[in-house]
């Protein structure tokens, strides 16, 4: 006789509470949900902020948030206090999903909701930019701060006066300072009338901001043995780490407006986010990144098996301690301590964080992550790391797409991704045929902001270590290194 299957319930059927929204998201990404979403319901359920969140879903096509009725659950592991949690948490502060190239009118309309109080990004560090090509008003915006502009412009019209605070979370340098720059850029290429910007500046307070915790995505379980575990169906649960922190350059009235710290989160509010900014980008950020690319094509395929792999995992080490920190500014021990709590976060064994995931957008990462302390180290010595030239190396390689025979789901704009796949074709294999593919890369001067080939040695080296690796592999060619 069969046994029978036991019945449960979607996420969606447990009991959720009702909010008025006071944030609108742009991104339905396993970061926000697991980072910002998750301290929106910790500060609704002890402080009473009683804030609900409508998401703008502008890439992905997926109605799953929708059929979920925005409920998901986020399962938090790792060294609270010096002990081991576990911990998920059911958060539905989500109360609607708009999609502005489904429904212009309805994204638009969501600027007329008086009780609008926070407007929260996360469109990786390609997102923030502004584009000529967005010509008409009348259709939806190409890029993020396009469609932001249209809806601030909207409430503007509505004459809407009371204050919006801006929390862009995308890892650039004065990530709010930009972003308001890029709409005051729409605003001259749409012909706004000047009230616009009076108001802006009166109302709209753009905030530098800076995140920090690992958010791994769904648990790298079979889906039956979660929903088992959990008691329920949920399609969008995510797993993170314990570690979280939210850094706010802004004025002090942000602090009664959004009360994190009341809550219990480790949240710095400051007047100068930069040397937070520096370390956590360039330490954690950048080790990210190198690993990324490195790690994969080595056959691994999360960050603590990277970290642990006897070469992988001393490359990243040698890379954070001899080629990073030494170029950031700062007490010593402090940069030392924190880069020790980086490896640690890296080991945690809780943490499936996948290296194709963090490999998503890998040039515009590696520009605003590892580039600036090659740069920061040739100004100090003149002198160029191998490390890094193996890093520029292993980014390379890695977008010929392939991985032991296998091809790489490569996640990067159309233009990138074609650009290097005819570059791989028409490349030959030889040394120059590699320092050719180098010379070409490093001439981008839209994806670096300047134009690398002039940088002594990076061509050879980049060319030299490409041609290595393709000849002999990641592993031998990292044991190789001095």
């Amino acid at each position: 006789m069969q046994a029978e299957i036991p019945v449960r319930k979607h996420v969606h059927e447990l009991a959720r509470n009702q909010y008025p929204v006071k944030i609108i998201q742009f991104g339905t990404g396993n970061f926000l949900r697991g980072f910002a979403d998750w301290m929106v319901q910790e500060m609704n359920q002890k402080v009473g902020l009683d804030a609900g969140v409508c998401v703008v879903q502008s890439i992905s096509n997926s109605n799953t948030i929708e059929n979920q009725e925005g409920v998901f659950t986020v399962i938090v592991k790792g060294i609270r206090k010096k002990e081991f949690v576990s911990q998920q948490f059911k958060v539905d502060v989500i109360q609607r999903v708009v999609n502005p190239y489904h429904d212009f009118e309805a994204f638009l309309n969501e600027a007329t909701n008086p009780d609008l109080r926070f407007i929260i990004s996360n469109t990786t560090e390609a997102g923030v930019k502004f584009s000529s090509q967005d010509v008409t008003l009348e259709a939806v915006a190409s890029t993020f701060p396009g469609k932001l502009t249209q809806l601030l412009f909207k409430r503007f019209q509505h004459k809407l006066d009371n204050s919006l605070l801006v929390l862009p979370t995308e890892l650039i340098p004065q990530n709010g300072a930009e972003l308001k720059s890029c709409i005051l850029q729409y605003a001259e290429l749409w012909s706004f009338p000047v009230e616009f910007s009076t108001w802006l500046n009166a109302h709209v307070t753009f905030c530098n901001t800076l995140v920090d915790r690992i958010v791994s995505g769904f648990p790298k379980k079979p889906k039956e043995t979660v929903f088992a575990e959990l008691g329920y169906i949920d399609e969008l649960v995510v797993e993170a780490e314990w570690f979280h922190l939210w850094v706010i350059e802004g004025p002090r009235w942000i602090e009664e407006v959004l009360p994190f710290k009341k809550a219990g989160l480790n949240i710095i509010y400051t007047h100068d986010l930069k040397p937070y900014q520096l370390r956590k980008v360039r330490i954690l950020n950048g080790a990210h990144t190198c690993m990324a690319c490195v790690g994969y094509l080595a056959g691994l395929n999360t960050v603590r098996e990277a970290i642990e792999h006897p070469i992988v995992g001393l490359y990243i080490k040698r890379i954070i301690y001899d080629d990073i920190m030494p170029q950031i500014p700062g007490d010593l021990p402090e940069l030392e301590h924190f880069a020790e709590e980086v490896i640690n976060r890296f080991r945690n064994p809780a943490i499936d964080h996948q290296l194709i995931a963090i490999s998503l957008n890998s040039f515009s990462k590696f520009n605003a992550r590892v580039l600036p302390s090659l740069l920061t180290q040739l100004d100090k010595s003149s002198l160029l790391s191998p490390r890094f030239a193996f890093a520029f190396a292993s980014l390379i390689f890695f977008y010929r797409g392939l991985r032991g025979g296998e091809e790489i789901p490569l996640k990067d704009s159309e233009e990138i991704i074609s650009f290097m796949h005819k570059l791989w074709e028409e490349g030959g294999y030889s040394k120059s045929g590699m320092e050719s593919i180098c010379r070409k890369v490093l001439a981008q001067q839209q994806w670096w902001g300047r134009d690398l080939t002039s940088i002594p040695h990076l061509i050879e080296m980049t060319g030299y270590y490409l041609y290595e690796i393709d000849q002999h592999g990641i592993l031998d060619s990292l044991e190789e290194m001095p």
